[in-house]
């Protein structure tokens, strides 16, 4: 890695795509558009531009605003009367032997239904446009706690359940108006006011949830429609417009922990790039509302040219052209690739009665790289230090 400077690593390039361009068409498209660009462009900027257009080729359905995806499809996909059954038979067990979201396990609730459609899904997730919304079809007959446990053994399927607290919060995280009990600025989730676009950064963790599962146990009247928008479109976005500022969003920066996922023997941020690409993909990682504190947390001043590069994407980020928008209704449950997506939320109507109820799940998949093997793991966090 070349350090720009003291405190700022500069991760824009990944060594996984090599530089040996050969007569790669591709390649020789890029050379094409770098010789057409100033020469003032600085080095780091011009790698950006050609590590993005391989990440754009090598993901080309992530390419998306909000009039190209209406053409194309994106998945809605509903459980079958099969899977349906296999729910409600897998809800008796639970119910037979008295078992609960804490002690319910994978080999308890099994739905070979919906495994066979497990391959289709998470290829939507990972080489598709980002996000799935599955419409289970359960009844409001459900107690909450049933729902919970159908949450959990769904999104076990995508990936490993994780932790969303150090001691609570294990499988899963209620996301609603928590009004004047929430003192947490950085809890996006508990409160009824619009949601900015963001990622969840999974802070306990070393590496962030692959996938996030929202799922609708309670629709609002009024408001609380879920917004997504692809990395990709944001970059390209930037690439089109303030290429000049490109180099600030590969640039580490702390992000305030949020205070339920502080470790006791760890400081109170953590840092990452805002943009960076891993295995030819572009990732993104982003909450304004932990950055700025975040730096003031670790005694460093964001500069000016980071406040107009952060107010830039902000900008980018809310333009309605470029989202995906959609009012999640009781019984579905939202899927999103979290390592490349942002996503966010319009305010809604509080209240018992009215107010918008979500079960979120965190997810690292198996499926891809090491997965949660450990030894898989380790050797991975070894080469990332390595290089």
């Amino acid at each position: 890695m070349a350090f720009l400077s003291s405190n700022t690593v500069y991760r824009g390039i990944d060594p996984a795509l090599g530089s040996d361009t050969g007569a790669n068409p591709t390649v020789l498209h890029e050379e094409k558009i770098l010789s057409q660009l100033p020469a003032c462009l600085p080095d780091k900027t011009q790698n950006i531009l050609v590590t993005s257009k391989a990440s754009e080729l090598k993901f080309q359905r992530r390419n998306w605003k909000k009039d190209t995806l209406k053409k194309s499809s994106y998945n809605r996909f509903k459980f079958g009367k099969d899977v349906q059954k296999q729910i409600k038979d897998r809800l008796s067990f639970v119910k037979a032997n008295n078992l609960t979201l804490d002690t319910v396990t994978q080999e308890d609730f099994r739905l070979p239904s919906l495994a066979k459609d497990m391959a289709s899904l998470r290829h939507t997730l990972d080489d598709g446009v980002g996000f799935l919304i599955l419409d289970t079809g359960l009844s409001s007959s459900l107690t909450e706690e049933e729902f919970e446990i159908v949450g959990w053994s769904v999104c076990n399927y995508f990936g490993q359940i994780m932790r969303q607290g150090i001691d609570h919060d294990l499988r899963l995280f209620t996301v609603a108006d928590k009004g004047t009990a929430n003192t947490d600025p950085t809890r996006i989730g508990a409160s009824a006011k619009r949601s900015a676009k963001h990622s969840d950064n999974g802070c306990l963790e070393p590496r962030p949830p692959c996938y996030l599962g929202l799922f609708c146990y309670q629709a609002s009247n009024s408001g609380g429609d879920s917004t997504i928008i692809s990395a990709q479109t944001i970059l390209r976005t930037i690439i089109d417009e303030r290429p000049d500022l490109l180099p600030y969003y590969f640039q580490n920066y702390h992000f305030r922990v949020p205070q339920s996922h502080i470790w006791p023997s760890k400081g109170p941020t953590v840092e990452k790039p805002l943009m960076e690409f891993r295995n030819g993909e572009l990732q993104i990682h982003y909450a304004r509302v932990m950055i700025s504190p975040g730096m003031e947390m670790a005694g460093l001043s964001l500069t000016c040219e980071q406040i107009e590069a952060l107010d830039f994407l902000d900008d980018v980020i809310e333009r309605s052209e470029l989202n995906f928008k959609t009012l999640l209704k009781q019984g579905e449950l939202l899927v999103i690739n979290n390592l490349a997506f942002l996503h966010g939320r319009d305010a809604f109507t509080p209240g018992m009665e009215s107010g918008r109820i979500l079960k979120r799940f965190w997810m690292w998949r198996r499926h891809i790289g090491p997965g949660t093997d450990p030894m898989l793991l380790d050797l991975a966090e070894l080469a990332d230090q390595e290089q």
